[in-house]
C-alpha cells in the first residue's frame, strides 16, 4: 500500500539451528466453536449455549528442517458470535455497516465484562405499548371534547371542529399503531431467524455425535401416468 513503511522481520537463530522470525504485521486468526453454559450476546434475543469463538492473535514464524511453522504468541482480541451472527459474517462481505459481535478479550484487557440479558424485542413490546397507550388517551381526550359539544349545544361549527379533530386523531392512531406493530414484527422475526440457527446446529451436532445421518428422501410420483411409465426389467428365462 502507497505510503506504508516496510521492514524485514526480526531475526533470531539459535544454536540449534531454528530460525525464528517476528514482525509486527505475523499474526494469525483462529475460529473455534464451543458449547457451554448459556450466555447472552450482544444483539441477539437469546441465551446461546453454543457460539462461534473468533480470536486474533500476534504471531512467530520458525524455520525448522526446511519447514515454516507459525505460532502464535500474544492474544490482540477474541470475539463471539451466535451462529447466526457467524453466517451473516460469512455471507455479507461488503455489506451493510457490520455485523454485531461480542467482545471477549482483546490487548490489555484479559476479561471484558460480560452482558446482562436484555432482549432488544422487549424494548419493542414497550414501545408498541407505549405508542398504543398515548394514541388511545390522545383519542379518548378528542371524543371528550366532541361530546361535551353535542351535550353543551355548542352549535354546528363547534361540533364539526371537534368531530374534525377527532377523525385525525383516529387516522395518525392508526398510521402509528402500524409502523410500531410492523417493527415488532421485524423483531419477531428476527429473534426467529437466531433461533432457527441454532436449533439446526443442535440437531446437526445430535446427528454427529448420534451417528445418525439425515432422512434420504424418496422421489415422490405425483400421477398414476408416471407410475405406469416406469418399467421394471423381469429376470429372463433361460431358453430350452
Amino acid at each position: 500500500m502507497s505510503g506504508r513503511e516496510i521492514h524485514a522481520p526480526h531475526t533470531v537463530e539459535e544454536h540449534d539451528g531454528q530460525v525464528h522470525e517476528t514482525h509486527p504485521a505475523f499474526a494469525v486468526v483462529s475460529v473455534t466453536r464451543s458449547s457451554g453454559t448459556s450466555r447472552s450476546l450482544f444483539q441477539s434475543d437469546l441465551r446461546h449455549q453454543e457460539t462461534i469463538t473468533l480470536s486474533i492473535s500476534e504471531a512467530e514464524r520458525i524455520r525448522d528442517l526446511n519447514h515454516d511453522r507459525v505460532h502464535p504468541t500474544k492474544e490482540l482480541i477474541q470475539i463471539e458470535m451466535s451462529l447466526a451472527q457467524w453466517g451473516a459474517v460469512v455471507s455479507s462481505m461488503g455489506l451493510g455497516s457490520g455485523v454485531p459481535v461480542t467482545l471477549r478479550r482483546r490487548e490489555g484487557i484479559a476479561h471484558v465484562s460480560g452482558l446482562p440479558h436484555l432482549p432488544r424485542i422487549q424494548k419493542n413490546l414497550d414501545e408498541v405499548n407505549g405508542a398504543v397507550t398515548k394514541l388511545l388517551d390522545k383519542a379518548a381526550a378528542t371524543y371528550a371534547v366532541l361530546a361535551e359539544a353535542i351535550e353543551g349545544k355548542k352549535g354546528v361549527r363547534a361540533i364539526k371542529d371537534a368531530l374534525r379533530t377527532h377523525g385525525f386523531s383516529l387516522a395518525h392512531a392508526r398510521n402509528n399503531t402500524e409502523f410500531a406493530v410492523t417493527s415488532l414484527a421485524e423483531a419477531a422475526e428476527f429473534v426467529v431467524g437466531q433461533a432457527r440457527a441454532d436449533i439446526e446446529a443442535h440437531v446437526l451436532t445430535a446427528q454427529r455425535l448420534t451417528g445418525q445421518a439425515p432422512p434420504i428422501e424418496s422421489t415422490v410420483l405425483d400421477s398414476p401416468t408416471e407410475i405406469s411409465s416406469i418399467s421394471v426389467d423381469q429376470p429372463h428365462q433361460n431358453e430350452r
